[in-house]
């Protein structure tokens, strides 16, 4: 997923929360205004419309910045971003939950371009209403064009209107912004008295002036594009029960007769079937409401409906319920955050909106610490079908540098949406603001952490050298028995060879060649003995060897963890957005009971998203079970916990 597309998604998401803000605000305002102006309330609710229009677009670009300077998704935002910043290793709730809103990122894009499909459909069937109430539709009378141009110079409306008369329109309205065109039906121009009409037409001309269609265009784009959060449609439904009050005001003060208007309404209603979406009508808003108003019924007047506020207010806590463990597991991510993808001090990595599983840490050198080098060095790099860099060349930056930066850019490990890519990556050097004694103490550590561990290889080299002496002592010790006895026996044969005849001479003669021949025998078998001795304690001590560098001491067999529930999983040298996905991949999740063939499902999961991941499971003090996965180069240890 490319870097806008992420911050689209996560715009997307955001809004949920957000659109319930502006709806309680907008509900707010509208309780504080319900006993004034209707044009005030119509202003309040435009505003929080136009709001609610621009905040994804906004959060969409602050996003998108945020990538761009830090080179990778941010942190800190629910929705798309915030679950995907937790650690892999959590309770079993939060994990379900960070799945869930892992799979709702991935998708809340695709699933948005549908429903803007769907609803665009919508404005085009509409407009194709609207289109064929025009042609259909004939130019009015000339008395009725008297009216609309005596209602016009009383409402000082200056741009030009046509008039047409339909057989198929069922109630006034008003279609078109450039060249507005009020629509009447026949049975309207036949059914209402000339005063009714006149406050009709007065009606229909006071959404010419005030441009209430392109507002009712720009309402139907807003409710298109963010067509899945019911706080959008209410604020256009306010919007537009609003305008009819606008309207009606102004019908009233021109024309002089609210009854009279009444009436006209009521009329209208019998009348009214159905009005294309597009089209603005006298009939439309609650047209009791309406009328009572104009009756001018005081005692009852209609604030905004509770039930918005309410349910805005019960969704937004919801929304706060589910997330207690998202927000808890926010806290515990910052440090696994920062550690995630650990480099020396003063140099910084920019993936420029890439995304990595493991990446080997980039070293300073002390070469060029000691002369004042720094800068930036441009690396692009080739990945194969794997993700993996294929090839690297360095494009700029300081020759001191350059080695060193290639040489970590080489060993990466790209996500798979990069795969067979070519990306560039900026890796700044500064000097770092520490004094050299204490990059020569860290110099010191190191060292004698290399002393320490080849002090251990060489006590087991001794201890396997002594083993094999002993060995070799007790075998020569066998041998020189058995062969003092073979003399004796051949001392006391050559002397009754002496004594005995001819004969017994030539059998203890071919005796003597016997016993000399198993002699010889006997001395390789000790030989061989000796030899396979050696080679079996060489080989034992060399898998003792494997199994301490590679971690395998740590398992304790697949089969002594049946049963138990596993507490813990442990990501070391993971990217936030690369544990994520390898969390959903894996067959099981914290708080399941593991089966004997867990710890093989576990491997060949691993495997298959990157073989080059070490692994170990082992059981805590409270006899559950911990799997630790740590990226290779990472600081991160497969030793079991002291």
């Amino acid at each position: 997923m490319t870097a806008i597309a992420q911050a689209l998604s996560a715009a997307l998401l955001d809004f949920v929360w957000q659109g319930l803000l502006a709806a309680f605000l907008l509900w707010t305002a509208l309780f504080v205004l319900k006993n004034r102006s209707a044009r005030a309330r119509y202003a309040v609710s435009c505003a929080a419309l136009a709001v609610m229009a621009a905040l994804p677009v906004v959060t969409a670009c602050v996003i998108y910045t945020d990538q761009a300077s830090l080179g990778h998704t941010p942190a800190g935002t629910m929705s798309a971003r915030g679950p995907l910043d937790l650690p892999a290793a959590m309770p079993g709730p939060a994990a379900s939950s960070l799945a869930w809103a892992g799979w709702l990122a991935h998708w809340a894009l695709p699933l948005w371009s549908c429903g803007v499909l769907l609803f665009s459909l919508r404005l085009v069937w509409a407009s194709r209403q609207i289109s064929a109430l025009r042609r259909q539709a004939k130019p009015a009378e000339a008395a009725v064009l008297a009216v609309v141009a005596g209602l016009q110079e009383r409402m000082q409306l200056a741009r030009p209107v046509r008039v047409l008369v339909s057989a198929v329109a069922d109630c006034p309205s008003v279609v078109g912004w450039i060249k507005p065109v009020v629509l009447l039906p026949a049975a309207t121009v036949l059914g209402l008295t000339p005063q009714q009409l006149e406050a009709v037409l007065a009606h229909e001309l006071a959404h010419i002036l005030r441009y209430d269609y392109l507002v009712n265009m720009l309402q139907t784009v807003a409710e298109t594009l963010l067509f899945y959060h019911p706080a959008v449609w209410w604020a256009s439904a306010r919007i537009r029960h609003e305008r009819e009050l606008c309207c009606d005001d102004l019908a009233v003060d021109s024309c002089g007769d609210a009854l009279c208007y009444a009436r006209a309404l009521t009329r209208l209603e019998r009348l009214r079937v159905t009005t294309p979406r597009l089209a603005l009508g006298s009939a439309g808003g609650p047209l009791l409401y309406r009328i009572r108003r104009l009756a001018g019924d005081t005692g009852w007047q209609r604030g905004p409906s509770k039930l918005p506020g309410i349910l805005a207010l019960s969704l937004g806590l919801i929304c706060f319920a589910l997330n207690v463990d998202w927000a808890r597991g926010q806290q515990q991510a910052a440090p696994a955050a920062e550690s995630s993808m650990p480099d020396e001090p003063g140099v910084r990595v920019d993936l420029e909106g890439a995304r990595v599983i493991h990446r080997d840490e980039v070293e300073y050198p002390e070469a060029a610490i000691e002369k004042g080098v720094q800068g930036t060095v441009v690396v692009e790099a080739t990945l194969d079908a794997e993700g993996l860099v294929s090839d690297a060349r360095v494009l700029s930056g300081p020759q001191e540098l350059r080695k060193a930066a290639l040489q970590s850019v080489l060993q990466w490990h790209f996500t798979h949406d990069a795969a067979g890519s070519t990306r560039q990556v900026g890796i700044a050097f500064q000097l770092p603001a520490e004094s050299g004694a204490s990059r020569t103490e860290q110099a010191r550590a190191v060292a004698e952490a290399k002393r320490e561990r080849d002090l251990v290889q060489a006590l087991v080299q001794k201890e396997l050298a002594e083993n094999m002496a002993k060995q070799a002592h007790t075998l020569q010790g066998e041998q020189s028995a058995d062969a003092s006895k073979l003399q004796d026996d051949a001392k006391r044969l050559a002397e009754q060879m002496d004594k005995a005849p001819a004969e017994a001479k030539m059998a203890s003669a071919d005796l003597a060649s016997t016993l000399a021949e198993l002699q010889a025998r006997q001395l390789l078998r000790a030989d061989s003995a000796l030899t396979d001795a050696g080679n079996s304690q060489l080989a034992a001590v060399e898998k003792q060897l494997a199994e301490l560098r590679d971690g395998l001491g740590s398992f304790q067999g697949a089969a002594m963890f049946a049963g138990r529930r596993l507490k813990l999983i442990d990501m070391q040298g993971l990217t936030i957005a690369s544990r994520d996905e390898l969390l959903a991949k894996l067959p099981v999740h914290v708080g399941d009971t593991l089966a004997e063939d867990s710890m093989d499902k576990v491997r060949a999961a691993l495997k298959q998203f990157d073989e080059h991941l070490g692994l170990a499971m082992f059981t805590t003090r409270d006899g559950q079970v911990e799997i630790r996965i740590a990226a290779p180069g990472s600081s991160g240890s497969l030793e079991p916990p002291q």
